[in-house]
């Protein structure tokens, strides 16, 4: 009977903390179809008297939304290719190399993605502005890469960790280089994992806004987050509904390859923590 009233309230406690997570959501997306009159009240309703496409119109017609979207999009999917490949290579090699020399560089790497970004945002500036790359997509990518990368070699280290030696010592009987040890065994091994990586990138890059605004100030490359922000700065009356319709906008990739890796990605968390 305690097991049952323990599991119940357990459960209850999961139901009122989706509840508390998801409102939020569910009252964006609800205020990206309403009208003024719907938002500027004392008594906000829960669902729009009148559902209204207009803010969604307004958004990729006169907001420059697509733009910011097609910048977002180019930034993370840059940014998630080059983590991916500098990951997956370097976490190999360290690897590879065992001892205490690894394990100090690998803690080493780690501890890099503790530093805030906010420590790095003048730094990145100054160094960018010496080169001329001030208002520069490929830029920002480079920066997101660099914040990315130890998070990321930390996590395929992990993977690596929990390829048998014996299938490494298999391969080199049969006459396999270290080449070939990589792109042939380790590699296709963890590309279930992977997708933790590709996953924890991709948000970041897509999400990100304190160097986006500090290293972007033209329009034209501004990504979404940075043009949301400067909606609301920009008008005498914060628009609401519209930047409710954007941050709708902003979810749906996330969501979208959430829900299609969503299998990769409790495989990967798994085999990343369960050596084998």
């Amino acid at each position: 009977m305690k097991d049952k009233i323990g599991s119940f309230l357990f459960k209850l406690c999961l139901l009122a903390a989706a509840a508390a997570f998801l409102f939020p959501i569910f009252w964006t997306f609800t205020m990206s179809f309403k009208e003024r009159t719907d938002i500027f009240t004392n008594t906000p309703p829960l669902f729009p008297h009148t559902w209204t496409l207009q803010n969604f119109r307004e958004v990729f017609g006169t907001s420059g939304a697509f733009t910011f979207f097609k910048n977002s999009f180019f930034v993370s999917l840059c940014t998630t290719v080059l983590v991916v490949l500098f990951s997956a290579t370097c976490a190999y090699g360290l690897q590879r190399l065992s001892g205490k020399s690894s394990e100090r560089l690998s803690g080493a790497i780690l501890m890099l993605r503790m530093i805030p970004v906010m420590v790095m945002t003048i730094p990145f500036y100054l160094l960018f502005k010496q080169l001329g790359w001030i208002n520069s997509l490929p830029a920002l990518t480079l920066c997101y890469t660099a914040l990315s990368l130890p998070l990321a070699t930390w996590l395929c280290m992990g993977f690596y960790r929990n390829i048998p030696d014996s299938i490494y010592e298999a391969a080199v009987v049969d006459g396999a280089n270290e080449f070939q040890l990589f792109y042939r065994i380790g590699l296709p091994l963890i590309a279930n994992s992977i997708v933790v990586v590709v996953l924890q990138t991709f948000f970041f890059a897509w999400n990100e806004l304190t160097l986006a605004m500090v290293l972007i100030n033209k329009d034209v490359n501004r990504t979404m987050a940075v043009g949301i922000k400067y909606w609301a700065a920009n008008t005498l009356e914060t628009p609401y509904a519209r930047m409710a319709a954007a941050g709708m906008i902003c979810i749906v990739p996330t969501v979208i390859i959430t829900i299609f890796a969503q299998n990769y990605l409790v495989k990967g968390f798994v085999s990343g923590a369960v050596k084998g």
